[in-house]
C-alpha cells in the first residue's frame, strides 16, 4: 500500500502530500472504541503525534505502518521525488522547489526561523505565489472545452475553491 501510494502521488505530480499515521486522542469517539476493542498500545501521550503507531492496526503491525509511514516521507521527500513532481511551468518550479524543502527538508530550520518570530515573513510569500499560481491554472482551465467522452463537449467549472 505504501509503495502504490509514493507511485501514485509522483505519477500524478502532485507537488504536496502529506499524510499522518491515524492518531486516536483521548476523549474522541475513536479512542473509544479503540480502547473498547483493546486495540490500544498504551497511555504515552508524547507518542500521539501522529508520527507514531499508537493502535494495533487491523492488517498490519504497528512497526509495519511506522516503518511504511517513515518510508513515505523519504521516498516523497526525496530530491529524486521532489523534482520528478515538479510543476511543468517553468515560472513555478522555483516556489515549488523552495515550499517543498522548508516544509518538510528543513527542521532545523524551522526551529530558528519559530525562534526569531520569522515563520510568516518566510512562509507567506510562497503560499501566496503558489496561490496565485493555482488560480491563474484554474482560470486557463474554465476557458478551455472538455470532451465527455460520449462525442459531446462541456466545459471546465471550478469548484471555487
Amino acid at each position: 500500500m505504501f509503495e502504490k501510494t509514493a507511485a501514485w502521488i509522483e505519477d500524478n505530480r502532485l507537488e504536496c502530500a502529506t499524510f499522518h499515521i491515524l492518531t486516536p486522542y483521548p476523549g474522541t469517539p475513536l479512542f473509544k472504541q479503540m480502547e473498547a476493542e483493546g486495540r490500544l498500545l498504551h497511555q504515552d501521550w508524547s507518542l500521539y503525534d501522529t508520527a507514531h503507531a499508537v493502535f494495533r492496526p487491523r492488517h498490519m503491525t504497528p512497526e509495519r505502518l511506522e516503518e511504511g509511514y517513515a518510508w513515505c516521507y523519504r521516498r516523497l521527500f526525496s530530491p529524486v521525488s521532489i523534482w520528478r513532481r515538479r510543476p511543468t511551468d517553468l515560472r513555478a518550479v522555483v516556489p515549488y522547489l523552495a515550499m517543498c524543502y522548508l516544509y518538510k527538508k528543513s527542521n532545523r530550520m524551522w526551529h530558528l526561523l519559530i525562534r526569531h518570530r520569522l515563520t510568516a515573513t518566510v512562509w507567506r510569500p510562497l503560499v501566496e505565489w503558489t496561490r496565485r499560481r493555482h488560480l491563474r491554472f484554474r482560470h486557463r482551465l474554465e476557458a478551455v472545452p472538455i470532451s465527455c467522452g460520449d462525442g459531446q463537449s462541456g466545459v471546465f467549472f471550478s469548484a471555487g475553491v
